[in-house]
């Protein structure tokens, strides 16, 4: 299977699982994606006070070469859940296929958990003592999502998506 086969068959899974979801769970798994989002969103605030778009213009995103698998399984079912189309470009290897001239085209609370929480050294030179705190706290709340979602749904959500979906593939009986 090539990147895009996998990603379509890994975002079917996704519909089917949440599709599959009990009701009860609901009220459990809505806040919880807010809960993932807002930590994005606090994340990529921190990223922004600093103006990290000017730095990741200098080294011209160094940190998205081979982006493909960077967005995980929690990244993808939360897009699903909020009725987020995902666009993906899989032939402009080695860059991001999330992603384009202009940058990301994801909004902040909708990117991959790994993206906003990655400062490399030109950014981390810039954080302020509150802004690493802040960066700690919402880290450690995507992990606890992260967590909570796979003990939820009885699957490793902070796989990426497409080794999920080829693990998934690979596990299911040929017909």
């Amino acid at each position: 299977m090539d990147d895009q086969q996998l990603w379509d068959a890994g975002t079917v899974r996704l519909k089917e699982l949440l599709a599959a979801l009990p009701a009860a769970f609901g009220p459990t798994l809505t806040p919880l994606l807010n809960r993932y989002r807002k930590a994005k969103e606090a994340l990529a605030a921190v990223g922004a006070a600093v103006d990290a778009t000017s730095v990741c213009r200098q080294c011209a995103g160094q940190c998205c070469l081979n982006g493909k698998y960077r967005i995980n399984v929690l990244d993808t079912l939360s897009r699903i859940a909020a009725h987020i189309p995902t666009s993906t470009a899989f032939i402009q290897k080695p860059l991001c296929p999330y992603g384009s001239d202009a940058g990301c085209s994801m909004e902040p609370g909708a990117r991959p958990a790994d993206c906003v929480s990655f400062i490399c050294d030109a950014i981390d030179q810039k954080l302020s003592p509150q802004a690493r705190l802040i960066l700690s706290e919402q880290e450690q709340v995507l992990r606890d999502c992260i967590i909570e979602a796979s003990l939820l749904t009885g699957e490793q959500m902070g796989t990426p998506l497409l080794l999920w979906a080829g693990k998934s593939d690979k596990s299911k009986p040929k017909t």
